[in-house]
């Protein structure tokens, strides 16, 4: 069901909420009041226990410059727009079920719809979208023994599912163009799930099967399963083992130079390991070091590839604005255009591209994905007062593999050498671009949330090599408004 809809009605709701919610705090931080309310949107009634949510946000978004210039230079015919303007907005409805037939048996279940439209173009050039989709429809049962050492958990349907840190499995449905809210995705879930988890004490074996929520416009027919076997000795602390393996696609690979292998991702077997590791006291509090390396192989297209990275990081808890600062290399291999036999591109899968997880830059995350890249993140972490956060994110982002795919075809030309013209792509050089992104957050509640954020991407040499008439920085800027309760 395809509708399109006017964001304004949205965007008032949520000012609204907003107004009320931080008029509500204030009178609490003036004086004791009345104890808290009851939940209207949690009811229980003997071994039953209903839980609703709602979720909206309104998104402005403003850019300037995308892609450097690349689209004016290499494709000149298209006429991409130098400056874009959008709006995004999406509203979420869900209904969380748990029914307790007896001590060591639950059933539970979910369902979630969401609307969800972009006003304007948005960098794709897609405009004046929208969708209201099914997001959750599953079910699933637990059983535990009297002691709470062994547990069993079966579930599915169209759900989320996330491993490890979020390098290869987060995001499990596709988002923009006819969607719309590019930049926001609010679809996660996959579109059909199978899951079972065996657990015993601090260590747990699941097996999986996921089939994507792909875009009615691009489905690629993506089916996944797999096994996780993950040990996790306190909350937040965990190391873990995954092998994945692509059971169909009609995912397309590039290798160097501009080869298309059709059903690229057929058969791929990836395994996987991840960590975190986040003390909460003795003299290593708020030390963090986690992450997530993976190796992939394909048989059927010859592929050899490993991609990953790792953050270390430290919160200064005792001292003045709370500071947290991390560091985070990150390395995914690329085509090496010397070994015509072999292709060593990473396959990403369905990763986390947000700022604070395994997005290649601010604004250029969405020009390099997780292949033929090497990005090196520092990030500092502010708690301006209670209510205000300030985050600060840097990037230096280098290609992988010089004259190699960074996407399909991406910068495709004709290069003369020894006087032969050569067919190449991706850049001459490795430095791809410096970039920051700013984000302040003002918590108006726990359930009302501001959020501002500015984004510059300066091209490397490797850009700048491949715009004569210059490239440009690419800005960008965002004002969210979210409402969650």
């Amino acid at each position: 069901m395809n509708i399109r809809f006017r964001c304004l009605p949205a965007s008032v709701v949520l000012l609204f909420a907003a107004a009320c919610s931080s008029f509500a705090a204030e009178a609490t931080a003036t004086g004791p009041g009345p104890a808290a309310p009851r939940n209207p949107l949690h009811s229980t009634n003997g071994p039953v226990d209903l839980r609703f949510s709602i979720e909206a946000s309104t998104q402005g978004v403003a850019g300037d410059n995308a892609f450097w210039g690349l689209a004016q230079t290499l494709s000149p015919d298209v006429d991409y727009p130098t400056e874009h303007y959008w709006l995004e907005s999406y509203a979420k409805l869900a209904l969380n079920v748990t029914y307790k037939v007896s001590d060591p048996f639950t059933f539970y279940g979910g369902v979630a719809v969401i609307g969800s439209s972009t006003l304007g173009k948005d960098y794709f050039e897609e405009e004046n979208e929208g969708k209201v989709l099914p997001e959750n429809a599953y079910l699933g049962i637990r059983w535990q023994d009297p002691s709470g050492d062994f547990r069993v958990d079966l579930s599915g349907g169209q759900q989320s599912y996330i491993l490890g840190n979020q390098l290869l499995l987060a995001v499990g449905a596709g988002n923009g163009f006819e969607r719309g809210c590019l930049t926001t995705f609010p679809y996660r879930a996959w579109e059909m799930t199978g899951l079972g988890r065996v657990t015993w004490k601090q260590l747990s074996l699941e097996g999986l099967y996921l089939d994507p929520n792909e875009l009615e416009s691009n489905d690629l027919h993506n089916e996944l399963a797999g096994v996780n076997l993950k040990w996790e000795p306190k909350p937040g602390q965990f190391a873990g083992l995954a092998f994945i393996k692509a059971l169909a696609s009609e995912y397309p690979y590039a290798q160097a130079p501009v080869t298309i292998i059709p059903n690229g991702r057929d058969g791929l077997a990836v395994y996987d390991a991840y960590w975190k590791w986040a003390p909460s006291e003795g003299p290593l509090a708020g030390f963090s070091l986690l992450g997530e390396a993976a190796l992939e192989r394909n048989d059927r297209v010859n592929l050899e590839a490993y991609g990953g990275g790792i953050e270390i990081g430290y919160r200064f808890a005792k001292v003045p604005l709370q500071p947290r600062l991390s560091y985070s290399p990150r390395y995914f291999s690329g085509d090496d255009p010397g070994t015509a036999g072999t292709l060593e591109t990473f396959d990403p899968l369905f990763y986390m591209a947000s700022p604070d997880t395994w997005a290649s830059g601010g604004s250029s995350s969405l020009a390099f994905f997780n292949a033929n890249v090497i990005a090196q993140r520092v990030r500092l972490e502010l708690t301006l007062s209670r209510r205000d956060f300030l985050n600060l994110n840097y990037w230096y982002i280098q290609a992988a593999e010089e004259k190699s795919p960074l996407q399909f075809g991406q910068a495709a030309r004709l290069e003369v050498s020894g006087g032969t013209p050569v067919l190449v792509s991706g850049v001459p050089d490795r430095e791809l671009s410096n970039e920051f992104y700013v984000e302040y957050v003002h918590m108006f509640s726990q359930h009302v949330f501001l959020t501002a954020g500015l984004a510059g991407s300066f091209p490397g040499q490797g850009i700048r090599e491949l715009i004569p008439a210059g490239a440009n920085d690419w800005w960008g800027g965002l004002v969210n408004l979210t409402v969650r309760f």
